[in-house]
């Protein structure tokens, strides 16, 4: 009988603690923050007329007539992650490589962007969504149990700017090292 109780009583308290493990879990990624250096590296694709989802594939397509240049990119800057939001600088070098408009020069720019506010949500497993609040792009990735290293993929996100990057779709993937509290 003591046998059939001890082999009752271990599973009820192990019931007890899953939400007891879910919730300081869950903890842990309440207080995120940090600061981080990142890498990154991408392409994007420019094009003169928006661009329109082609409802034989589903892909993003540019309209036949638009002028459309490619861009490659690597990039560098500092993420600053507080509870709940934070901001991001960073260089972005793009080499730009012909296209259908013989006017855009083949060049390297040299692109910075300052404070850059973001909001982000962790799931309780650690994959992260970043989304930043002056155009509602997304990125997604996870964090390293020890919250030391980070990865982000923003993609196929289309963009409306203005001339010389036009309507714009770029993918870009980043790897974001812990360095500061």
């Amino acid at each position: 009988m003591k046998k059939l109780a001890a082999f009752m009583i271990l599973p009820a308290l192990a019931m007890f603690m899953v939400p007891v493990i879910a919730s300081a879990d869950d903890d842990a990624w309440k207080n995120f923050h940090g600061t981080y250096q990142m890498t990154a590296s991408g392409s994007c694709l420019h094009s003169s007329l928006p661009y329109f989802k082609n409802p034989d594939n589903g892909r993003w397509t540019a309209p036949i007539g638009s002028q459309v240049y490619a861009g490659v990119t690597v990039a560098n800057g500092t993420w600053i992650f507080k509870h709940g939001g934070g901001t991001y600088s960073q260089t972005i070098y793009a080499t730009i490589l012909p296209g259908g408009d013989i006017s855009i020069p083949v060049e390297v720019r040299v692109l910075a962007a300052k404070n850059v506010a973001f909001t982000y949500a962790i799931t309780h497993s650690g994959d992260i969504t970043v989304t930043q609040t002056n155009n509602g792009i997304q990125s997604f990735g996870s964090i390293s149990i020890d919250k030391k290293t980070m990865t982000l993929l923003t993609a196929n996100n289309v963009q409306d700017l203005a001339a010389p990057f036009w309507h714009t779709i770029c993918n870009t993937e980043r790897a974001l090292i812990k360095v500061g509290e």
